[in-house]
């Protein structure tokens, strides 16, 4: 797996319409076993493209089957998680596009689209090969020439907007209700000390009824979910850092290193040192915030 985002001015030469301003690129060959957290990008669209394997996307209280082929689309702000359904996993390639307040067709469009899942059908095979494609250039030269990227990612968008379309190829999943507030607080501060009581007191509900309801929702407990915040924080800090494991717990909301350490491991499968150590034997880049690998 590796992610890359895309920061500065260099990045995205191209700035005139119909041009979209590209943020991050992700590729994964296996979806994560535990199963990434419910998360939502704040000001980027996100577009997922499934180049193998099968598995689940889930927005807010609703499922829907996602298979090789699939394509979905997340607005700003939209809690979400991927779930494979099998040990095979999932291979899917992510691209994130600002959204940026220009008055372009293509931008109005996917402001008023919503949560959406179309499929490529003919399309497969372009899709994919446009896919490993941007693999390989970012795998051969570390990066992409001039406006290559932007070109590349512009007729692939323009391409699932034309599936989007047709309407008895695409699901649209819901997006309104009323616990987003409670995961966008609960993620925004997974590092201070959260319980059951300051979330009760927070949104002025009994800590019985709002587990109740949480479970519910997002079939996991809120404070399960707090667990699955910090650790995913925890990987990034791993992964880009150098900061000790003391510090790093400290830094997701536990005094305890021992503690933080027992919960990571029963959550990711090995320690945080050895995880540590796994992101290192793949000879990461030296630029720490550029890739991340994951196992």
């Amino acid at each position: 797996m590796w992610i890359k985002d895309f920061t500065s001015e260099r990045d995205n030469p191209l700035k005139e319409p119909p041009f979209l301003e590209i943020t991050h690129l992700c590729y994964s060959d296996i979806l994560p076993a535990w199963e990434y957290p419910w998360h939502a990008h704040q000001n980027e669209y996100e577009v997922t493209f499934v180049m193998k394997g099968k598995g689940r996307l889930v927005v807010n209280e609703e499922e829907t089957p996602v298979q090789e082929g699939d394509v979905y689309v997340m607005p700003p702000n939209t809690y979400h998680k991927n779930v494979a359904v099998d040990s095979a996993g999932m291979e899917y390639l992510v691209i994130r596009f600002a959204a940026n307040e220009d008055n372009t067709d293509l931008h109005r469009y996917f402001a008023e689209l919503g949560p959406a899942v179309t499929r490529s059908g003919s399309y497969f095979e372009y899709f994919t090969s446009t896919c490993r494609m941007l693999l390989n250039l970012h795998v051969s030269n570390g990066g992409f020439a001039d406006e290559d990227l932007q070109i590349i990612c512009l007729g692939m968008i323009r391409l699932v907007r034309m599936l989007l379309e047709n309407k008895s190829l695409t699901i649209r999943t819901k997006s309104d209700f009323s616990m987003n507030d409670m995961l966008v607080y609960i993620t925004e501060h997974c590092e201070e000390k959260i319980t059951l009581q300051t979330l009760s007191k927070k949104f002025s509900i009994s800590s019985s009824h709002l587990s109740r309801i949480f479970t519910q929702a997002f079939h996991c407990s809120p404070i399960d979910y707090l667990i699955n915040a910090r650790m995913a924080r925890a990987t990034e800090y791993l992964g880009r850092t150098d900061k000790p494991v003391a510090e790093i717990a400290q830094l997701v909301g536990y005094d305890n290193r021992f503690y933080f350490t027992n919960l990571f491991t029963k959550r990711i499968g090995c320690s945080p040192t050895e995880y540590r150590e796994r992101l290192a034997s793949k000879d990461l880049p030296k630029n720490p915030g550029e890739i991340t690998w994951h196992k």
